[in-house]
């Protein structure tokens, strides 16, 4: 498939034989609000200031987080810490988090003819009880960061149960679209998630859809 875009336009690109795999906040779920309270309230309690804003925030997404925090000048103690003061509170606060309208739907559709998983950052049953509240259903597996922190190795776990399928990844920051690319699945971009589209374009997404329904026209080829 040669790079494109298709945005504010009906989908003339249709992907034959997928493997569906989409990233959880952002993409599924309206957390950006949530998210960016929560971790500002724990960069407070460990006296670190430099993420307090929201441009701050969101460019820790623009690659591995992980290594964004690290160059963003938390040591790795720090780092520990934090993650253990974080988790237990985003468990907690994806009670306040609604998916984004329509894609409970689009997601079940979609499972129905393809195999569709879920690979986050996010904790596993966090994400599970979301799915299940929410009656998200036919969803093949769940990657969380308890499973394997990295992105790119859970993508390519993925893409070795499904040989011969076209591998992509539904994503909606610039880090998700630079680590589809890296583990070789074709990197598709939503423009309702937590960067600007100008934002996604500098990772190079193969796709950029607009609304939930787009990804009807490059899965379901009867739309």
């Amino acid at each position: 498939m040669q790079s494109g875009l298709c945005y504010n336009q009906m989908m003339q690109c249709v992907i034959k034989n997928p493997i569906i795999m989409f990233d959880f906040d952002g993409v599924v779920a309206d957390s950006l609000e949530v998210y960016f309270s929560e971790f500002t309230k724990a960069c407070h309690e460990l006296g670190y200031h430099r993420l307090n804003s929201r441009e701050a925030f969101l460019r820790l997404f623009e690659g591995n987080v992980m290594r964004q925090l690290f160059w963003a000048g938390f040591p790795m103690y720090r780092i520990r810490r934090l993650l253990r003061m974080f988790a237990p509170r985003i468990a907690e606060a994806h009670r306040r988090v609604s998916p984004f309208a329509e894609m409970p739907e689009v997601v079940r559709d979609l499972a129905a003819v393809h195999p569709v998983y879920v690979i986050t950052s996010n904790a596993t049953d966090t994400i599970v009880d979301f799915l299940l509240r929410h009656n998200i259903c036919g969803i093949r597996d769940v990657l969380g960061s308890d499973k394997e922190r990295s992105k790119v190795k859970k993508i390519k776990r993925i893409m070795r149960l499904h040989p011969g399928l076209t591998p992509c990844y539904i994503g909606d920051t610039k880090g998700d679209i630079r680590e589809a690319r890296r583990a070789g699945a074709v990197p598709i971009a939503v423009a309702w998630g937590w960067h600007t589209v100008a934002k996604l374009l500098e990772g190079k997404p193969e796709l950029v859809v607009d609304t939930p329904q787009s990804l009807r026209k490059i899965f379901l080829t009867e739309a």
